[in-house]
């Protein structure tokens, strides 16, 4: 009997021990996460992993493996341990939890159909109806990596989320529309440049289809022919599209500009969760 209770003792003494390393080696890895030495963290929550026979611990582990390779810049091995921290939850709150994280991920690359899908089921799955508001929530920083604005703005706005939604508005105001600038170029060349703020190049592409334009109507009105079609292909009509093509280019990177700077601002004055 007293060798029954001896045994029992030193297994209870060595599940006590085991727990009390699996903490220390929990909050050492933590301690390196904070310091934002991530590949370091990488290695002490796979050692964890390893030592945690009770898996009690996996997914936290695995949830913070995929975050610290999130922010070394390597989002495939972070997909991949989110996946895994999915497999490995054990409520509807990790479930979820990891499913966002994934659905991150996929707006951080632009990768915003993928989002949308995810979005899409956790909605419609009755399990996470009380997480409906974080649903809406990710859906609009969905719409705004789609650089969709006013869809964004309309659910941060109804979210109560202020400051996102102020930001959310300028950006709007300031965004150039695309369609807008080819549509100037069209009639006007050189007008779609002047619309995004390339003056100098508006007034090339306005100079070079003014002169191209004159040589093609001088030639056929001096019944030149085959000069006047030579010149109009070649010349004008190349240098009309390319009028368009340019205006076309420079609204588009002047909105990515834009959303730069805007993210710069998001992520430095607005305490909300960000992609």
């Amino acid at each position: 009997m007293n060798k029954f209770l001896f045994l029992l003792l030193i297994i209870f003494y060595n599940f006590i021990y085991s727990q009390s390393d699996l903490i220390k080696q929990s909050e050492y890895a933590d301690s390196l996460f904070h310091s934002q030495d991530y590949f370091d963290a990488i290695k002490e929550y796979k050692r964890l992993i390893f030592f945690d026979k009770e898996n009690s611990l996996q997914f936290y582990s695995y949830n913070q493996i995929a975050k610290c390779y999130k922010y070394g810049g390597k989002f495939e091995d972070s997909y991949n341990y989110f996946s895994l921290a999915l497999i490995a939850a054990k409520s509807y709150r990790e479930i979820f939890d990891s499913k966002i994280n994934i659905c991150r991920l996929n707006i951080l690359e632009k990768k915003t159909k993928n989002a949308h899908r995810i979005l899409d089921d956790l909605e419609n799955d009755s399990s996470f109806s009380e997480f409906f508001d974080e649903i809406k929530y990710w859906r609009g920083w969905t719409f705004y990596f789609e650089m969709e604005y006013q869809k964004a703005y309309e659910v941060f706005n109804e979210l109560n989320k202020e400051e996102l939604a102020k930001i959310t508005k300028k950006v709007l105001d300031k965004t150039y529309s695309v369609q807008k600038s080819k549509i100037l170029s069209m009639f006007l060349p050189g007008a779609g440049q002047f619309y995004t703020g390339n003056y100098l190049n508006g007034l090339g592409s306005f100079v070079w289809n003014l002169l191209s334009g004159y040589l093609t109507i001088n030639a056929f009105a001096n019944e030149r022919l085959f000069d006047g079609i030579i010149i109009s292909n070649f010349l004008w009509l190349r240098f009309y599209k390319g009028n368009i093509e340019n205006a076309e280019k420079f609204a588009i990177q002047k909105n990515q500009e834009i959303f730069n700077q805007s993210l710069k601002l998001i992520y430095s004055n607005v305490n909300e969760e960000i992609p």
